[in-house]
């Protein structure tokens, strides 16, 4: 029986290596840091990953973009109605408004409006809203260390395939 419609696409190895890298990275890293469950920092690893630095960096940018609108919608949104599902519906619309005004706004807008429901929904566990603030700006500094491992990640692959190619252009020269 042959499975035709299985078939790796091109990069599969490097993807599966610096997500899996770029996880074990962030999972241990950050909990020895005080934050016990990364997953926001996963994610965005995820997000950003590529072997391409042009469209690493292009994800990066975006990501940050999109995770800095939605904290300064969200916290807007907490510091005038709260952490009610009201604050979120009105920083969504907020959100989206903004991602479809301004120009040359990155193409994977949603990433905005996903940020504002992931702020909130941490903010709905809070006490008070200092901690609810608190709770969405460790959100962010999530999103923003994940985003960047996933960069990193791929500087050291782009490193690692001239180093690589090296060797080969010499010996090509030496033939």
């Amino acid at each position: 029986m042959e499975l035709h419609f299985i078939n790796p696409r091109k990069n599969a190895l490097a993807y599966l290596v610096k997500i899996l890298s770029g996880c074990l990275i962030l999972w241990y890293g950050l909990r020895a840091l005080g934050i016990a469950e990364p997953y926001w920092a996963m994610i965005s690893l995820i997000i950003v990953t590529e072997p391409d630095m042009t469209v690493a960096k292009a994800n990066f940018r975006a990501r940050l973009i999109n995770t800095i609108s939605g904290c300064i919608v969200s916290c807007i949104a907490l510091v005038v109605f709260g952490p009610t599902f009201l604050a979120m519906l009105v920083a969504l619309t907020a959100a989206v408004v903004v991602a479809m005004l301004l120009q040359n706004y990155p193409s994977n807008w949603r990433l905005g409006p996903a940020t504002v429901v992931i702020l909130l929904s941490a903010a709905f566990t809070g006490q008070g809203l200092s901690q609810e603030l608190h709770l969405a700006l460790m959100r962010v500094g999530e999103v923003i260390i994940g985003s960047t491992v996933a960069l990193l990640e791929t500087v050291i692959y782009m490193w690692l395939l001239k180093l690589r190619s090296k060797p080969e252009d010499g010996d090509a020269a030496n033939s």
